[in-house]
Order: structure tokens, then C-alpha cells, then sequence
């Protein structure tokens, strides 16, 4: 008697789990839409939501274990919730799409709520009403740059303010042979009085180790002065400040009449316009940029720009000269800037291992695109060959307007889909051929989502960073598992199983393989390895129920139903917040149908018990 039960145990887990290879493998053969897939997710959850509440909570209230299924429920959410946590934090989160989407939900609320700490420390940001500072956070967006990374040079437009949220920076002071002039570190903002006086920076801002940065672009402070007037009163009160003052006489080389006439202006400006008057503007050549940008060589991506797009675009330009023999790069280095030449010439040399001749750049030509736009490093060195006229595009100048502008997104993935980046990839940047293909397309999916292209760097790094991810995700799967593993053991131990339990949980499992399968394949897993880790986890929970019956045989009811109460409370947290959040973010208002559906279906089957 006891050797059936536990084989009955260990069939019926493998027969509840055996839908979770059949969805790795239904993956490999049909991707589904996401309206498709969220039905099917919707409908997994409803089934397991009623399988949970005719067979386990039905079941402890029908035998009055009222307070095991209280207190076995509210315990089994928080260890689900803590366990998830803990593999989340190891790369478990990338498991399945639900889960990851929690996971940047969680991420993106923990920013918002330091980034309202860090301003209310900010002078300038102190005295705004509470709901603006909400509103001002709102308008700063991440972006992530690597160790050696050049954020801005001396003479280069300030279109952005910099709050950095982890990793260190350090300022460099020109006036003092590059020594730095200040170390700074989370938390700490930097770029302020340059940007709100419109003046060209006087520090060199380098990255001395990953630096995640929270950023407020010009356009954005623009926005923010004509929305709201205590912003506009708070900028007011910055720029007719003594460090203002200070700023411009000591860094920018200005007077003290010339300051005071800048004030008055500006002021004026601020409150007339809802913009920031420049004390020292630049030369940028923005007419003659237009003149040549559609002609533009080995960076096509302005010949079908719309006019304003491409003002816009040369607004942000610096209009640099160079003495023949400059260096503007060598390799290694990592690319921080794209050059557009306009007068003279520049040589291209490529290390000897390539065996390529060295090419000479004229008017109308760019230079360093690739390694521009990949942020990767250089793997040649341009050096004029004559003194020379060019414009400067620097990164995060790019990076924003890709952000306001889908006319340049969409012209910048014609030119990644292009051939010759994949072969710049593999012969310079050493990439295997399934590596450039991964980049390209991480890169399109970054566009299409709104977010910035990865640099080569980081996605090596995101690499290393979960090197750890296959176990913490296999651990996460088991995690979902045990719950119904364990509650088909202890179930059988006292009395046979219930077919709505096991269609239940049969049904959800399929979905949620199937989606979870279609995430792992674009995080690189292989179709081998898939199947192996949901075989396992088929295996595994066969074992666990075989092993519940054991544990649990001579149980009593009570300890039975406080197991199951457990089991109900992990497996309903799971329900509600991976599998119906990533189903309604697939499939939106789908979702309620599918649930009802599914729902149904497991009383349906019940009726026929």
C-alpha cells in the first residue's frame, strides 16, 4: 500500500509537470503573438486560481481548519516572496518574462523614490512643492557609461544636467594640467552651472569606474519652465546667485559688467521665452552643417530626416579646428565622439594586423561612426593630415536626440541592420558571427522599447554579471515548482488526488513554459539546454510529490491542511504577480476573459468527478 502511494505520487507529479518540456518544445517550433500568448497565460492562471480554491482552500475550510489555512496561506506568500527575491537578485529574474517584468518594475520604482531623495537635498531643487519635485523626476532618464568613458570636454555644449545614481566620476581641471579637481560619487550632482548659464563646460568630466547617471536634458528643463512657475522661480533665483556670479568671472572669463548685463538679459529670457539665454555661446556653423548633411558619407542616416529633425540635430554640433598632425583617436580608445569633416583632411591608419592600406578622409566624410555607434573601442587612429574644420557629435548629445526623435531611431536601425556593421563586428570587434547577430538585435529590440543602444562593453559585462543566471534561474523554476510538488505528495498521503488539482496545474505550467522558453532562447540559452532544465524540473517535482507522500503519510489533518494552505498562498502570489501582470502586459484587456475561461474550465472538469 505505502510503495503504491508513492509511486501513484511520483506519476501524478511527473504527469502534472510533463507540460512544462511539451512548452519548451512547442516554443522551438511556433513563436506565438503576444495576444496569443497572453491568453494562454490568463487561462493558466484562472485554472490553477480555481484547481487552488475547490481543491485547497475548499478543502481546509471544509474541515474546519480555518486558522491553518489562514496563518499556512499568509506564511506561504511571504516565503515565496522572499525566496523570489533572493534568486531574483542573482539573475533568477530572467527566468521568465513575468518575472523580469516585476523585477524592472521593482527597479524603476526604487529609482523614482531615491531620485526624490536626492533632490530634496539639492538647494535649487529644495523649496519646490513636493508634487513638482514628482513631476521633475519624472523627466530624468538613465544612462549607463563605462570606465575610461570621456563625458564631456573642456569647450563642449552643456545640453544636460548629471545626478549619478552608482559608480564614481572625476572632474578635470585644464586650468591646472588635467590634475582633478573633484572626486565625485553617488549622489552627487554635477554640470549645473554650465548648464543653467548655457555655457560651454570648463572641466573635463571622466568615468573612473561604471557609472549609472540620472540625466535632465535642456529640452526637458524647457519643458519643466513652462509648466511650472516655481521652477521657473527657483532657476530665477540660481542664476542671479554669487556662485553663479563667481562662475562666470573665475571659469567662463567674464567681466563683471558683461555678467551683470547676462543676468539681466537672461532673466528677462526666462521669463518672456521659458528658456536659458547663453553667457558664452559656441561656434557651431549650424547653416553650413545643413548645407552638407545629406551628402554626408559612411553615416547615411540624414538623407531622409525631416528638416526640423535635422535642425535640431545640428544644434547640438561643436564646430572644432584642428592643426595638422592632431590626434583624434588611436585604439582602444573608447569612442566618445563622431567627427563630420567640413574643411581638410584626415588619415585613417589601421594596425598592421589588418593589412589595409591607409585611407584619407575629405570634405563630407565622417569618421569614427562605427565604433560611435556600437560605444565601443576605436581599432584605428585618425590623425589630420591638414589643418581642418569639423563638426563634434558627442554621445549623450546622440543618445537624446534618439529620444526625441523617431525619425532618426528609425534611420539609425536602417543603418544597423546594414551588413557592414555585422562584418565590423566580427572582423574588428573579434565578435563570432552568433555574437554580432545578438548585439544587432538587442540593439533593434533597445530601439523599438524606447531605450538606449547597449555599448559592446555592456553587454560583456551583463554577461559576466549574471554569469550566474543559468543556476539562479533553473533554482527560480524550482521555486514555482515545489509548492504544487509538495501539496500533490501530502494530498495523496491522505486521500486520492483530485483531477481539477492536476488539470490545474497542468494547464498552467504549459504557458508559463512556453513563454518562459521564448525568454531564455533571447538570452542565449540554448534549445538543448531548454529542454533539459524544464526535464528536470518535471523529474524533480515528480520526486517531491513522491517524497511528500512520505513525509506527510502519517500526518494529521490539520498538518495536512496548514502544508496545502502553504501551498495555496505561494501558488496564488505567483499567480498574481508573475502570471497575470506579464499576461495584461502582453494582451492587455484579454486577460479578463482568458482568466474567466480558464476558470471555468477547471469547474467544468470538476462537475465531472
Amino acid at each position: 500500500m505505502f510503495e503504491t502511494i508513492f509511486w501513484n505520487a511520483f506519476v501524478t507529479g511527473i504527469i502534472s509537470a510533463c507540460s512544462m518540456p511539451l512548452g519548451s518544445i512547442t516554443s522551438i517550433f511556433w513563436q506565438p503573438r503576444n495576444r496569443a500568448l497572453a491568453f494562454l497565460i490568463a487561462f493558466g492562471g484562472g485554472a490553477l486560481l480555481a484547481a487552488l480554491v475547490i481543491d485547497l482552500v475548499g478543502s481546509a475550510k471544509e474541515k474546519g481548519h480555518l486558522l491553518e489555512l489562514i496563518i499556512g496561506s499568509i506564511i506561504g506568500s511571504l516565503f515565496f516572496s522572499l525566496v523570489d527575491h533572493i534568486v531574483n537578485k542573482s539573475g533568477g529574474f530572467l527566468r521568465k518574462p513575468s518575472t523580469l517584468l516585476t523585477y524592472l518594475t521593482e527597479q524603476e520604482s526604487l529609482r523614482f523614490e531615491k531620485r526624490i531623495t536626492q533632490l530634496k537635498r539639492l538647494s535649487f531643487f529644495s523649496n519646490l512643492p513636493q508634487h513638482w519635485r514628482k513631476k521633475i523626476t519624472q523627466f530624468f532618464r538613465v544612462a549607463n557609461y563605462p570606465k575610461g568613458f570621456t563625458l564631456y570636454r573642456q569647450g563642449d555644449l552643456s545640453e544636460s544636467l548629471y545626478i549619478i545614481d552608482a559608480g564614481r566620476l572625476d572632474l578635470l581641471d585644464p586650468q591646472a594640467e588635467l590634475m582633478p579637481l573633484k572626486h565625485l560619487n553617488p549622489n552627487d550632482v554635477f554640470g549645473m552651472l554650465a548648464f543653467l548659464t548655457g555655457c560651454p563646460h570648463q572641466t573635463v568630466a571622466v568615468v573612473v569606474e561604471d557609472c549609472q547617471l540620472a540625466v535632465l536634458t535642456r529640452t526637458d528643463l524647457e519643458e519643466l519652465l513652462e509648466i511650472s512657475p516655481y521652477f521657473v522661480q527657483a532657476t530665477l533665483r540660481y542664476i542671479q546667485s554669487q556662485e553663479v556670479v563667481d562662475y562666470l568671472q573665475k571659469r567662463q572669463g567674464l567681466n563683471q559688467l558683461e555678467v551683470k548685463e547676462w543676468t539681466h538679459l537672461a532673466t528677462d529670457y526666462i521669463q518672456r521665452e521659458r528658456k536659458i539665454l547663453a553667457a558664452v555661446p559656441l561656434e557651431q556653423k549650424e547653416a553650413e552643417f545643413l548645407h552638407y548633411a545629406r551628402q554626408i558619407r559612411r553615416f547615411d542616416i540624414f538623407t531622409y530626416l525631416p528638416q526640423s529633425d535635422l535642425e535640431e540635430f545640428a544644434a547640438r554640433l561643436i564646430y572644432r579646428n584642428y592643426q595638422s598632425g592632431s590626434l583624434f583617436f588611436q585604439p582602444n580608445e573608447l569612442s566618445d565622439n563622431l567627427y563630420f569633416l567640413h574643411q581638410g583632411q584626415v588619415e585613417i591608419f589601421y594596425p598592421i594586423h589588418f593589412n589595409k592600406p591607409s585611407m584619407v578622409l575629405s570634405t563630407g566624410d565622417s569618421f569614427g561612426e562605427l565604433a560611435f555607434i556600437t560605444r565601443s573601442t576605436h581599432t584605428v587612429s585618425a590623425i589630420a593630415k591638414t589643418d581642418v574644420g569639423l563638426w563634434v557629435l558627442r554621445q549623450q548629445d546622440f543618445e537624446e536626440l534618439m529620444y526625441q526623435s523617431k525619425s532618426l531611431v528609425e534611420a539609425v536601425k536602417y543603418y544597423l541592420d546594414n551588413p557592414n556593421l555585422r562584418d565590423y563586428l566580427q572582423k574588428r570587434q573579434n565578435f563570432d558571427s552568433s555574437k554580432s547577430s545578438q548585439w544587432v538585435k538587442q540593439a533593434l529590440e533597445n530601439m523599438n522599447a524606447g531605450r538606449l543602444i547597449p555599448s559592446i562593453k555592456m553587454m560583456e559585462d551583463g554577461l559576466n554579471k549574471h554569469k550566474d543566471a543559468p543556476m539562479s534561474i533553473w533554482l527560480g523554476l524550482l521555486m514555482d515548482g515545489i509548492p504544487e510538488a509538495l501539496t500533490i505528495g501530502a494530498h495523496m498521503a491522505s486521500h486520492p488526488i483530485s483531477a481539477t488539482l492536476i488539470a490545474g496545474v497542468f494547464i498552467a505550467n504549459y504557458p508559463e513554459a512556453l513563454s518562459s522558453s521564448k525568454g531564455m532562447k533571447e538570452q542565449g540559452f540554448s534549445i538543448p539546454r531548454i529542454l533539459i532544465m524544464w526535464t528536470s524540473i518535471m523529474l524533480l517535482t515528480g520526486i517531491l510529490s513522491a517524497l511528500g507522500s512520505v513525509i506527510f503519510a502519517d500526518a494529521p489533518d490539520s498538518a495536512i491542511s496548514f502544508l496545502e494552505s502553504l501551498a495555496a498562498g505561494a501558488m496564488l502570489t505567483v499567480i498574481a504577480q508573475t502570471m497575470l501582470p506579464e499576461a495584461y502586459a502582453k494582451g492587455g484587456s484579454i486577460v479578463g476573459l482568458s482568466t474567466l475561461l480558464g476558470f471555468l474550465s477547471i469547474v467544468v472538469i470538476k462537475s465531472f468527478e
